[in-house]
């Protein structure tokens, strides 16, 4: 049969001849690589969805085997290919490709489609040598065309080869020549654009957080990537432009096509749901087959992508969701807002307060949110998800939303103050004050209760903590009395109500009566609340170390850490937090932690909402920085940390910090400028104001005093400075607070000494070794190791002291040398040192000591830890400057 044998128009050629490649066409070796044996199977299967690039794949693999010499056929196919089509188009196909069929025109057009096919088939047998036939589109075929294709399938000669380009099946039997190893399958997956190949793909050079937008944004797609580089990197949706509109016919006439209308209903609404659960998708729409619904759209496999950490659950690919939506908006807003509206219902009722917020704004139904957010109020959110979750709840509120509702103007006060929108927030507050007659009074059917816990809570938000409130006070403020069982609403109460109090008393060093509100908000806790329980093991920790009890503050401390990481994960200030409150027990141990300098920078960067926290965060970076970096360095920190806390107006953190200031610059050897921070930020100075316990915290005392103390001591006031520590000390032993006696009569030792006064020197020593018996806080005496070490050995010459000779000579020990508890390096790591210092790379250093390339970059991963740097040079100085290394 000749080549005129059927129409061979221009058009017709085009079904029969591969396309072209687009340009800016990216080559895919991986996958091309995986494509190189078609000619050794019977059938090649490539399944996505639109947008994959089956296609064009197909194409350079088509070009490639026909430059290798190989016959190499192409079909284009669709719905109007019926039988005898398909055979002319088949027949051209094949001639195009370079096969001699020599079958009579007569003969042919008489011959049913089966028999044509047929006289092919033994056309291509006579070949012998290897044909590729390539169907594109398969699924666009109409049924009857589909069996003819499916019977060449099984019954053509073994030297023909089929690669099948289709989204879905459309009832071929491949599983056959599965089984017998003769096909293979790559279904969208293997077409996806893997986040290593995303820049090669755009074709420029990306950051990791450009990398992780696009792949975040794109999911692989290659039509998405494409759009993406087309858009010079803008995000469609946005644009409003000609390939915005194409992106949406593109997915509207391409990707939709085959749907039916129920289909493409069903989708439309699937698209307003943020994941594909069906539990939720079948409680909103009243249906119960979500999983064979969604099953039921195979073409769309690719597009239906795994949600965030449950790949039981889908999601729809970002751009096809959109346009799905747009679509829903343009032809029934009415049902898109009903959906939203039924989906906020049912979430809020699964406490899933963020997302449930998300769709009632979606919905535009202001009383729905209001209600929702309402529900939980400021505290009970902060309960559950700690300050993040409040931002998040709250950021969904305008004025006009919260009118009607004071609890959630409380919550835009906290919005406010985290957006650092200080003096709107304490605006706000005053009005809803007056609006509530003192927040004795709610809204009509409000809850008078739930509105006073929020209003404390609130305040002592915008304060930046309790300790601006007597507990006594606090106290008369929030409502009394204890749940009766069922009673959700008197739980929750009963919790903020001992919360609060236990956090107010612990900061006044109030610890039995801490203690006591502690226990009974831990016992009440529900299983939902994570964050507070982790703040009241925060505080009950905090309290045991404040008093000694070692033991249980790690303990306390190791379960902060534990349910922070699993928890709330993202939550940096919750994790700065928890990190500087076991530093500070390691500190006070003497168990110094090399720490990069960038890393003590950002612990004093995460300020958080309390202010005895960041205090925490500021003092343990104070003192590491102080020991691993200097004076100089400190300085630089707590002046840039001053600068930080001075517009919160917060009066009790800004003179903790200050103090802070005042005392490195003193132990730094400048008094002079110490003294003049005391005079400009109006720090006290009489001994009775400084230890006062009611109108600040522990720690604020505990900085001011031992601050001043010292600033006396360098200033010669000895008898001053000797006031002011036997102030502290005895406020400190009347409360129980050993860290800070401790601290005091270290101090106290020192100015005795500085005075020349010997014997008052030994008894503060003595008074600090009994104090601190089965309390291992030998720091105070370290901060103060030149004195101490004097001292100690002071006691050890002195006859009638032979019970205290254990003690003071262990004292010695760690106060003699520096750095005695910094985790030394091992013999193999101080090896590895010595090889860099003289200049030899890891491959070199790896051959002296016989080790692999990855061992050395194991120990100096190991190095770097415990020096606190992160560069070899780096390293090899700090073990030179500690004498671990000549």
């Amino acid at each position: 049969m000749s080549k005129s044998s059927i129409n061979a128009s221009g058009l017709l050629k085009a079904k029969v001849l591969p396309p072209e490649l687009p340009s800016g066409y990216v080559s895919r070796p991986a996958l091309l690589q995986r494509l190189e044996d078609m000619l050794e199977r019977r059938v090649t299967v490539l399944q996505a969805p639109a947008g994959f690039g089956k296609t064009t794949v197909m194409a350079d693999i088509a070009r490639a085997r026909k430059q290798e010499g190989a016959v190499v056929a192409w079909i284009s196919l669709d719905d109007e290919d019926t039988p005898s089509l398909f055979g002319g188009y088949l027949a051209l196909a094949l001639e195009q490709a370079g096969l001699d069929l020599s079958v009579s025109h007569d003969a042919w057009s008489a011959a049913p489609a089966v028999e044509q096919i047929g006289t092919l088939a033994g056309a291509i047998e006579r070949h012998a040598a290897p044909c590729l036939l390539v169907l594109d589109e398969v699924d666009r075929l109409p049924k009857c065309t589909v069996r003819l294709v499916d019977l060449l399938l099984q019954r053509a000669p073994p030297n023909l080869h089929l690669v099948m380009a289709f989204r879905s099946n459309p009832g071929f039997n491949v599983g056959t020549h599965l089984l017998s190893g003769g096909a293979t399958i790559l279904g969208p997956e293997s077409f996806r654009v893997q986040k290593a190949d995303i820049a090669r793909f755009l074709g420029r050079t990306l950051s990791r957080k450009e990398l992780a937008q696009i792949e975040e944004r794109t999911a692989g797609w290659p039509f998405a990537l494409m759009v993406h580089r087309n858009m010079g990197g803008a995000v469609a949706g946005q644009t409003g432009g000609e390939t915005t509109q194409l992106t949406k016919n593109y997915i509207g006439f391409h990707m939709l096509r085959d749907l039916s209308d129920k289909e493409r209903s069903c989708l439309f609404d699937l698209a307003v749901f943020d994941w594909i659960d069906a539990s939720l998708v079948d409680a909103v729409l009243g249906s119960d087959d979500a999983r064979a619904v969604v099953s039921a759209l195979p073409a769309l496999d690719g597009l239906l992508l795994p949600s965030k950490g449950d790949h039981a659950e889908k999601r729809l690919h970002p751009l096809l969701r959109e346009y799905c939506l747009d679509e829903l908006s343009g032809v029934n807003p009415a049902r898109k807002r009903s959906l939203h509206r039924k989906i906020a219902l049912e979430l809020v009722r699964r406490d899933q307060l963020t997302e449930s917020s998300r769709h009632a704004r979606a919905a535009g139904d202001n009383d729905l949110l209001a209600e929702i957010v309402e529900r939980f109020g400021p505290f009970q959110l902060w309960l559950r998800g700690g300050t993040a979750r409040s931002f998040s709840a709250g950021r969904f509120l305008t004025p006009e939303v919260t009118a009607r509702y004071p609890r959630l103007d409380l919550l835009r006060c906290i919005v406010l103050r985290l957006s650092q929108k200080s003096d709107e927030a304490e605006t706000l507050f005053q009005t809803v004050s007056q609006r509530t007659d003192g927040f004795a009074r709610d809204r009509d059917g409000g809850n008078a209760d739930a509105l006073a816990i929020d209003a404390g809570f609130t305040q002592a938000f915008l304060r930046g903590g309790i300790d601006g409130l007597l507990p006594q006070r606090l106290e008369s403020r929030l409502p009394a009395g204890e749940p009766a069982a069922g009673d959700e609403q008197g739980r929750i109460l009963a919790v903020a109500r001992h919360t609060m109090l236990c956090i107010a008393c612990c900061e006044r060093a109030s610890f039995e009566d801490g203690a006591r509100h502690g226990l009974h908000a831990q016992a009440r806790v529900g299983k939902d609340e994570r964050f507070a329980g982790i703040i009241l093991d925060a505080c009950l920790g905090t309290a045991a170390m404040a008093q000694g009890r070692v033991q249980e503050a790690a303990e306390k401390y190791q379960n902060v850490r534990r349910a922070a990481r699993k928890f709330f994960p993202a939550d940096a200030w919750l994790a700065a937090g928890t990190n500087a409150l076991t530093l500070e027990l390691d500190l006070e141990r003497n168990h110094v932690r090399g720490i990069r300098r960038k890393t003590l920078e950002r612990l004093t960067q995460a300020q958080g909402v309390w202010a005895d926290s960041y205090s925490t965060n500021v003092a343990v970076s104070a003192e590491l920085m102080f020991e691993h970096y200097g004076g100089t360095a400190v300085i630089q920190l707590l002046t840039r940390s001053v600068d930080n806390v001075r517009p919160t107006g917060n009066k009790s953190l800004l003179n903790t910090v200050s103090a802070l200031l005042a005392d490195y610059l003193t132990q730094a050897g400048q008094s002079e400028q110490a003294g003049a921070i005391w005079r400009d930020h109006e720090l006290p100075c009489e001994a009775a104001e400084l230890c006062d316990l009611k109108q600040q915290s522990w720690r604020t005392m505990e900085a001011l005093s031992c601050a001043r103390i010292r600033l006396l001591e360098a200033q010669g006031e000895f008898d001053a400075a000797d006031g002011l520590a036997a102030s502290l000390c005895r406020v400190a032993g009347n409360r129980g607070l050993i860290r800070t006696l401790l601290r005091g009569l270290a101090l106290s030792m020192s100015v005795a000494h500085s005075a020349g006064r010997r014997d008052r020197a030994l008894e503060h020593l003595v008074r600090f070794i009994h104090a601190a018996h089965g309390v291992d806080y030998t720091r105070p005496l370290v901060r103060a190791r030149e004195v101490s070490a004097v001292v100690l050995q002071g006691l050890l010459d002195t006859d009638g002291n032979d019970h205290l000779r254990p003690a003071a000579e262990s004292l010695l020990v760690q106060v003699a040398r520096r750095d005695t508890d910094i985790p030394l390096f091992s013999s193999r790591e101080l090896e590895v040192l010595a090889l860099a210092a003289r200049g030899l790379r890891n491959k070199e250093i790896a051959g002296r000591l016989e080790i692999t390339h990855e061992g050395v970059r194991y120990h100096l991963k190991s190095i770097y830890r415990k020096s606190g740097t992160s560069r070899r040079a780096n390293a090899v100085r700090h073990a030179q400057s500690i004498g671990a290394l000549s």
